[in-house]
């Protein structure tokens, strides 16, 4: 049930321990890492040298994460002095900042290294009789939990997180919570039986791996296993039929839980207030919660003034008495910000990266006042939030989507959120993305997902539920792409900056210098190069929608979210209606905050293999 206000203050002022972080773990189970420097520097070689030289390298590494955690980092390799592995980890303080540095090691030589919050790691220690654990941090749970049941508790844990477990013998095992919020990659070389596991794939792309994956969401890994899925809910089955019907009364429940939950921090948060139905839901359920907390209700938007988002979001504002922040950003700043943006969401894809812009300035402007903040995120995945599902032919039909896309959550909208708002030291909680959230979603009969008859905007499962309480105008506007909410014009001409710098003999080019997964237009074919100058030969390892976006691979055609879909605009323009302030009067937000520079606030030292992104971009 949800927390009592007594109990939630009392959450809020513990002092635990949240891991919002970056993590590495490397592994040499059969001692070749030694035996590689003595080749290099000689037999005489000592293991102290070679533990001294792995210190240095892990921390070398681990920083290359830094904006993931510009509040401190540390590292651990085994007491006995085998050198067979090592953790490393950069922190962002969300609670309890003057303690929680890791990794975590035990007497027993067990340590792990952890990124994420688990939110009922004190419910688990209650309940499993797990005992008292040295430390306040959630991450204390996991070590408890592989201690009492092995390798098999994940589905106990309620959160975002993403670990690595070792003992002295090396990897016991790493795990990756239910969605893929976190992020999580792997690096094997099967001549040397060494592996790394990292937060971003920058961190480990120039090692010796032969191989390189990004971790499964909802999977764990151990080295006698290896992957094995652990997330299997009921309803991730085609032929599942809702149960719930309408589920009205459970799904505003889950989420006001999941919401007050997630508002555990010792240091000021707000939210990302993009104007939307999913944002607007969130600002509705935090406003009494921060009344409760005696908090300054800090929320936060990116558009072009007047913008259909922008003007949205104030009104939201200016019911729920909030301090507003809004940063207008221009075409000309969004084409220098490409470098900064595809280095930290490490990917080629263009409508991915195109997405990604306009919330690297909202995680800058964010982090100008607040290290946490609440988002929307995935709700669209849920409720059937887009356009091209009002073509959809029936409720399974929707189910079916509903499953593909939200198993794609992973390397979209939650890369998109924990890389841009990392890459500026914020932490980003997705209410949406609650493991009963969902489960209460999923359960509703898909057919009250279809737009027909009555329900004639897409996600009437969740607007109806907030009725009378959210701005109408707000409540009931349509679904429109994030490109065109914060405003049309500056897409267009980051499109032509991008066509510009690419000559007409590199575009003659394009399929022999990329030949798989070839870029389609001139704007795909600067991405990509920008990608290749800072994570040469990982060009399979991207995730490309067929056909160009999320709508191609529905089962009934569409032409919403195609490239030719993104071409008409009259189409486009369907997503603007109904956001008008009262008496025609347009937003054009609170005063913009100062000019900070358009780096990162923490750029990694160049190092390696990996090339470090230019202020400018400059296509190779």
């Amino acid at each position: 049930g949800e927390s009592s206000s007594k109990e939630f203050d009392c959450q809020c002022k513990s002092a635990c321990t949240v891991a919002m972080c970056g993590i590495l773990a490397f592994f040499d189970p059969e001692g070749k890492g030694h035996a590689e420097l003595q080749a290099r520097m000689g037999q005489g070689t000592s293991g102290a040298e070679y533990r001294a030289a792995l210190k240095e390298k892990l921390v070398e590494l681990v920083l290359r994460q830094r904006t993931r955690g510009p509040d401190g980092h540390g590292h651990h390799e085994p007491s006995n002095g085998s050198g067979k592995y090592g953790l490393a980890h950069v922190r962002l303080a969300i609670m309890d900042p003057e303690h929680g540095q890791q990794p975590l090691v035990r007497e027993e030589g067990r340590s792990v290294v952890h990124n994420g919050e688990i939110y009922n790691y004190k419910q688990l220690q209650a309940s499993q009789a797990l005992g008292p654990a040295p430390t306040t941090s959630d991450s204390e749970v996991i070590l408890q939990l592989y201690a009492k049941h092995g390798p098999d508790f994940c589905n106990m844990l309620n959160g975002i997180f993403a670990f690595v477990i070792a003992d002295e013998s090396g990897p016991v095992m790493a795990a990756r919570d239910h969605c893929g919020i976190k992020p999580l990659y792997m690096g094997t070389c099967r001549a040397t039986g060494q592996v790394w596991f990292s937060s971003e794939l920058k961190s480990i792309v120039d090692q010796s791996c032969d191989h390189f994956c990004e971790f499964p969401d909802g999977h764990y890994w151990t080295p006698q296993s290896g992957f094995v899925k652990w997330y299997s809910p009921e309803w991730d089955d085609d032929s599942y039929v809702g149960t719930g019907g309408t589920a009205e009364h459970c799904v505003r429940q889950a989420l006001e839980t999941a919401v007050r939950k997630q508002c555990m921090s010792d240091v000021p948060f707000g939210l990302l207030l993009s104007g939307g139905v999913d944002s607007a839901v969130v600002a509705q359920i935090l406003k009494p919660i921060m009344d409760e907390l005696g908090q300054e209700y800090h929320t936060f938007c990116v558009g072009q003034p007047g913008s259909p988002d922008v003007t949205a979001a104030k009104l939201i504002s200016e019911r729920l008495g909030t301090t507003h922040h809004v940063h207008a950003f221009n075409p000309e700043e969004a084409f220098e910000a490409i470098p900064q943006v595809i280095y930290h969401l490490e990917t080629y894809e263009p409508e991915l990266i195109r997405s990604a812009i306009p919330n690297y300035f909202l995680a800058r402007l964010t982090s100008q006042h607040v290290k946490m903040v609440l988002t929307g995120e995935g709700s669209d995945e849920l409720f059937a939030g887009y356009l091209y599902f009002h073509d959809a032919p029936d409720g399974a039909a929707v189910h079916k989507e509903l499953r593909r896309i939200f198993h794609h959550l992973h390397n979209v909208n939650n890369q998109r959120s924990d890389r841009m708002s990392m890459a500026w030291g914020v932490e980003a909680r997705v209410p949406f993305l609650d493991p009963n959230v969902i489960d209460a979603v999923m359960k509703v009969d898909p057919e009250y997902k279809t737009v027909k008859g009555e329900r004639k905007h897409e996600k009437h499962a969740l607007r109806s539920l907030f009725d009378g309480e959210i701005v109408h105008e707000v409540l009931w506007r349509t679904k429109a792409m994030q490109c065109e909410g914060i405003g049309m014009t500056w897409v267009e001409k980051l499109q032509a900056m991008c066509h510009r710098a690419v000559s007409d003999e590199e575009w003659k080019g394009a399929a022999q210098r990329f030949p798989l997964n070839t870029p389609h237009t001139r704007e795909e074919y600067y991405y990509r190069a920008i990608f290749e100058r800072f994570f040469k030969g990982m060009d399979a390892f991207v995730h490309v929608w067929p056909g160009g976006c999320r709508a191609a691979g529905a089962a009934w055609g569409s032409s919403k979210y195609t490239r030719a879909g993104l071409a008409d605009v009259t189409q486009l323009a369907n997503g603007l209606t109904g956001v008008a302030l009262p008496n025609g009067q347009e937003s054009v937000g609170t005063p913009l905050p100062p000019a900070v520079p358009a780096k990162a606030p923490c750029d990694p030292a160049p190092s390696g293999g990996i090339v470090q992104p230019q202020p400018t971009p400059i296509v190779a």
